[in-house]
């Protein structure tokens, strides 16, 4: 199943849990050249993520947990945090959460 869900290990060697909520993802497909209307290729089993079922939780060991505003890279923004030696970086893209 895909879900979005997936783990980053960074070059220092510490380990960061990606979550994609929510359905906002591109299809994919043909597009009809004719009609301009986009024809899924196939079908994939996709579950959306959402707070019914992250398993991103502060009773799972979890810290620092935030939400980015759409947009931002989580690649970039870990990568950010890895290179500052830093837990956290306060930005208007970044919500933490439990806190």
């Amino acid at each position: 199943m895909e879900t979005g869900r997936y783990w980053v290990i960074t070059r220092s060697g510490r380990r960061f849990l990606v979550e994609e909520w929510g359905g906002n993802h591109v299809q994919w497909g043909d597009i009809d050249p004719a009609t301009k209307k986009l024809h899924k290729v196939r079908v994939k089993d996709v579950e959306e993520i959402g707070a019914h079922n992250s398993i991103i939780r502060k009773e799972r060991g979890f810290k620092n947990i935030c939400f980015l505003t759409p947009g931002t890279s989580p690649l970039g923004y870990i990568d950010l945090i890895d290179d500052s030696v830093v837990e956290r970086i306060e930005s208007a893209d970044v919500q933490y959460i439990n806190d």
